[in-house]
């Protein structure tokens, strides 16, 4: 190769055709003697270009299209930028297979190629290079042609390079994260087949390859390894059941079940204990890792499951992380869903050592999560609110039949919206006791239905939250004697119509995708699952219910604000004193009405604040019982209202015919 001292500044020529425009190309090179790595080229219908390549001090200055690269020697990759947007770049030697990011390539000659968001050219004889747009199409192309080549360390270089130099792409994508964690899965056994076709295997022989991103440990275990008991590196068994398969001293050290390996044929029993430099392509949903990421693959694609006597694993963690109402757990990642799960794993720490204990293969690592409801309160709030929901169902019943019994035609519009409110909370309570036992039922449509109607009913329960709130804004803030037209009809448009909508779009689309049905809670902490009736996609829950609720929730909480200092305003002037215990209870009251109770679930910081949780579960589960209470009191102030005015009629009447006589 061709070396180019970094003090010396040279020109090459390269032959040019009639063009108008020009491409600019740098490469950066970091050391003290370094040569040209890359010359690139690329317009519509260029056959040859004639390029002054000025090499000074470490730089390369090339005039073609809109690209820069910079060569970042460290990270062993380029920054690849095409008119300030990030692309891919990836060279190789067409001899050896070779990518030439770690070492230096010929001096190059002119190129042909068409640019448009993706590129492949030549440069000189034998080096192939390739440029591509930071997109969802051409990074699934790219992945997708590594999948089906045969060169499997090579192209497992550059699916990593692509990730890398498409950081920001990759990050926001889940589809494409999901795509590189499957074409990585299946490149990494193709490099165990392509080793084995070697015969690279030898029983009892260790094998470590370095892939830049990632390191491989492969250990073919032989039948004298089990029968005699015996450890591949030779230390000490922790358990006389297994038999570890990591390096001395590493991290993580893993030990395998030996039962479990004597089932394998020998000439399949090699595993691969694979090291993640970086757990970044490992973050899904935002997950804390707090180790490296491991994962445990054995040649033809063969797995261990439910096993008896389970994989232990010590993982070295960060010493300095913060456990505040967090713990650390050991994760596996889930390989259907692409999660990351706990159950049949067991966590034990010491200092910063994390022992795990798992009953299968795949890629594990140690999570730091919230901490979980100790199972004695989790009990206890499951108890409170199938209760709470009981009553609140009952006596949101008993508030509907009085409205229905004693309704006037001229009533107060406050008592129908509290009666509606009433309505909504008693469908959301009834179904919500439903669910467990809808998910028990066949056909799978009831589930569908059930999932369906808590839905509907906890929408229509914040709508009517803030029906109660605007209501209370027009009568107490805004105390204009206006008289709106089908003023209550206007209310159940928007109380009973916007979740109507909502559900009714949603079902519509369940031949496109299934959003309502049987939906599996695991327990925190256990291998206990429940399943329930429910939406069925996290996403379409977020969106559709927790932004909700917040619009209700921020509106709601100002109308009470303004209302309590008006209201407290009120106690304090000289007429009004001693009317402290009344204010206190009103403005309870309007808080229950508003649903600001429900707000307590933003304060409940995880799993961890179990006076918010008490508090959350008996104010909610509750609500239909309070809103009963607050009806029968208005009630019996309109009562005394109308006795008071009934007597002053009296009075009157009184008072005109003593004066007649």
């Amino acid at each position: 190769m061709q070396r180019l001292a970094r003090e010396e500044p040279r020109f090459l020529l390269l032959q040019e055709s009639k063009l108008s425009k020009t491409i600019s190309f740098l490469i950066y090179f970091k050391g003290s003697t370094m040569s040209l790595s890359l010359v690139l080229l690329l317009l519509p219908g260029i056959l040859s270009t004639e390029v002054c390549v000025n090499i000074s001090n470490g730089v390369v200055e090339m005039k073609l299209l809109d690209l820069v690269v910079t060569d970042e020697r460290d990270d062993k990759i380029f920054n690849c930028m095409y008119k300030d947007e990030p692309c891919y770049i990836n060279c190789t030697n067409m001899l050896n297979g070779e990518q030439l990011f770690y070492k230096n390539s010929n001096a190059c000659s002119p190129v042909s190629s068409n640019w448009n968001i993706t590129a492949n050219f030549t440069i000189g004889p034998n080096v192939s290079c390739r440029v591509a747009a930071c997109t969802r199409n051409q990074s699934e192309l790219i992945l997708k042609s590594v999948n089906q080549s045969r060169n499997g360390m090579d192209r497992m270089v550059e699916i990593h390079l692509l990730r890398l130099m498409c950081s920001d792409l990759f990050s926001e994508d889940q589809y494409l994260q999901i795509l590189f964690l499957k074409v990585e899965l299946q490149l990494i056994h193709l490099i165990m087949n392509m080793m084995k076709e070697q015969g690279k295997y030898v029983p009892g022989d260790m094998h470590q390859l370095d892939l830049k991103y990632m390191a491989f440990n492969i250990f073919p275990i032989g039948d004298k390894n089990l029968n005699r008991n015996e450890t591949i590196t030779g230390n000490e068994n922790p358990n006389d059941n297994l038999i570890e398969v990591s390096q001395p001293d590493s991290d993580p050290s893993v030990w395998l079940p030996e039962d479990a390996l004597g089932k394998i044929k020998e000439d399949r029993r090699v595993v691969n204990l694979v090291n993640y430099q970086s757990t970044q392509q490992f973050e899904l949903h935002q997950e804390e890792f707090v180790s490296i990421v491991t994962r445990i693959e054995f040649l033809g694609m063969h797995s261990l499951s439910n096993l008896k006597t389970p994989i232990e694993m010590t993982f070295d963690i960060q010493s300095n992380i913060s456990l505040m109402d967090k713990e650390v757990k050991c994760h596996y990642m889930e390989e259907e869903g692409f999660n990351w799960k706990k159950d049949g794993c067991k966590t034990s720490r010491n200092d910063t050592v994390v022992t795990c204990k798992c009953n299968h293969t795949t890629a594990f690592s140690v999570l730091l999560v919230p901490q979980p409801i100790p199972p004695e309160h989790w009990e206890i709030l499951s108890y409170i609110s199938y209760i709470g929901c009981g009553l609140s169902a009952f006596f949101s019943a008993l508030s509907l039949m009085i409205y229905v019994v004693t309704r006037k035609p001229r009533e107060e519009p406050s008592i129908f919206i509290h009666v509606s409110l009433s309505g909504a909370l008693f469908l959301l309570n009834s179904s919500f006791l439903l669910t467990e036992w809808g998910a028990r039922w066949n056909p799978g449509w009831v589930c569908e239905l059930i999932a369906a109607l808590v839905h509907y009913s906890l929408l229509g329960s914040f709508s009517w939250m803030a029906v109660e709130g605007l209501h209370l804004y027009l009568m107490l803030i805004k105390v204009f004697n206006t008289e709106y037209k089908h003023y209550q009809l206007k209310l159940s448009l928007f109380g009973w119509g916007i979740p109507a909508v909502v559900v009714g779009v949603t079902w519509s689309l369940k031949d496109v995708k299934q959003m309502y049905g049987l939906s599996t809670l695991t327990m925190l902490d256990s291998n206990q699952t429940t399943s329930i009736c429910w939406i069925t996609d996290i996403t379409y829950l977020y969106a559709t219910n927790v932004v909700y609720f917040s619009l209700v929730f921020i509106f709601n909480s100002g109308i009470l604000l303004i209302v309590a200092v008006r209201v407290c305003c009120m106690v304090t002037t000289p007429a009004r004193k001693g009317l402290g215990c009344r204010t206190a209870t009103t403005v309870a009251g309007i808080t229950c009405l508003l649903g600001v109770t429900w707000g307590l679930a933003f304060l409940g910081s995880g799993y961890v604040n179990l006076p918010i949780l008490y508090l959350f579960c008996i104010l909610n589960s509750t609500q239909g019982a309070f809103i009963f209470f607050w009806i029968l009191g208005l009630a019996r102030i309109e009562r005394k209202r109308a006795l008071e005015a009934k007597n002053a009629s009296v009075s009157t009447n009184d008072s005109k015919v003593t004066s007649v006589k």
